[in-house]
């Protein structure tokens, strides 16, 4: 049995790596950052220490110029594979006043770890490296697979997208993601929403502010073509389904570009961006069919100009069968650590497992987490919680 000091050393374990991982900044050039490389880098170095030194690492340059890292570890000699997908991206801080802790320091306070990425996707991390310092091999029912990934935050083309290119996944094995969750922890994702992300640019025509007649307030225009838009998708797109939460399309104005240096002048340009989280139900070339229309009914009545591109275009695949084994090895697992009854939900989108199940392989995105705190000011996780799914995982991948 998992004994208290067993528990005290993984704990410190767990809070000496956060330690060392989080101060390093791990954002994509694409939101301002450099890359994954100085954290792949203190990956390898702690795959070594924990005696692994024969890990892999696949690299891709991205468009941007900047090498995109993903480390690859699998242990074992058994016929399948129990894969923990992580990835080691992270999003930007956003606005720094919000943040009561550094966000690029790991502040620990009681059972919580803070900073960036604690939580998305750092307790994966750490508790895939948990997993691997206790791992007692002589026991495995499947082997340890580990896989570090780039560019889950904003794509995934140089992450699992690249390496689903490189046979290192085998069709029959399992993939478990530990990027969504709950508190209780007995939600298994099975099903995604189709993501589309859409950057607007809308062009009128700049000009002092003292002279409106003269000007096409590419600020006002962007307002009214927006709330049109926001107001149309909801109407066309609105069936529910009760196994996502939320139940319905999402169509969210997020990011929005500066426009003009000072308050006298009337912007000519301004750049809107969206965040589309649809039903799996609906065809996203449908749903661009619209746009478009919209689009040219806004040109009849507005002299301001809209074109778009699209940042992240992706249809969501077919859920995992409830009955394929990864889904059944974790709920029977669930039970037997847990002792009560798992459920099935679907979730926004956006994790690695649509990429797998794009390819016929059933992928389950599970933890134990704080649905709350990704993404936003002061991001933590709990340590009782990674030690709770390193329970868990190994119900499911050692011989009892």
């Amino acid at each position: 049995m998992y004994n208290t000091e067993e528990k005290t050393v993984d704990r410190e374990f767990i809070i000496e790596n956060a330690k060392r991982l989080i101060p390093i900044k791990s954002i994509s050039p694409e939101s301002g950052g450099e890359g994954e490389s100085k954290r792949a880098d203190e990956i390898c170095k702690i795959l070594e220490e924990l005696g692994h030194p024969d890990y892999k690492r696949y690299e891709i340059t991205d468009k941007n110029g900047a090498v995109r890292p993903s480390v690859i570890l699998k242990v074992g000699n058994r016929e399948k594979t129990l894969w923990i997908i992580s990835h080691i991206d992270t999003v930007p801080v956003g606005e720094i006043d919000l943040w009561k802790h550094k966000p690029f320091e790991a502040t620990v306070e009681g059972n919580r770890i803070y900073g960036r990425g604690s939580s998305d996707d750092g307790q994966a991390v750490l508790l895939s490296m948990l997993l691997l310092k206790n791992l007692e091999r002589e026991k495995l029912k499947y082997n340890l697979g580990l896989a570090f990934v780039a560019d889950e935050e904003v794509g995934s083309k140089y992450g699992i997208s690249f390496l689903l290119e490189k046979e290192i996944f085998g069709k029959n094995d399992l993939f478990l993601v530990p990027d969504a969750g709950t508190e209780d922890g007995l939600e298994i994702e099975i099903a995604e929403k189709s993501i589309l992300w859409i950057k607007f640019k809308i062009t009128g025509k700049q000009y002092h502010a003292s002279m409106p007649s003269e000007a096409i307030n590419a600020n006002r225009e962007t307002m009214k073509f927006i709330l049109e838009l926001d107001k149309m998708l909801h109407e066309r797109y609105a069936e529910t389904s009760e196994i996502f939460d939320p139940p319905y399309s999402t169509f969210e104005p997020t990011k929005h570009e500066k426009n003009v240096d000072n308050v006298n002048t009337i912007p000519g340009v301004e750049i809107q961006y969206m965040d589309c989280r649809i039903l799996p139900k609906y065809d996203l070339d449908f749903v661009m069919d619209d746009i478009d229309n919209l689009i040219k009914d806004f040109h009849k009545k507005s002299s301001a100009r809209v074109s778009y591109s699209l940042f992240q275009k992706e249809q969501a695949p077919m859920p995992t069968d409830e009955n394929s084994p990864v889904v059944k090895e974790l709920k029977a697992a669930l039970r037997k650590v847990k002792g009560k009854e798992p459920r099935v939900v679907g979730i926004g989108g956006g994790t690695c497992a649509a990429f797998f199940r794009r390819k016929g392989m059933d992928a389950a995105v599970w933890s134990t987490t704080v649905k709350e705190v990704a993404h936003q000011p002061d991001e933590y996780c709990i340590i009782d919680h990674i030690l709770q799914d390193q329970a868990v995982i190994e119900e499911m991948i050692y011989s009892r």
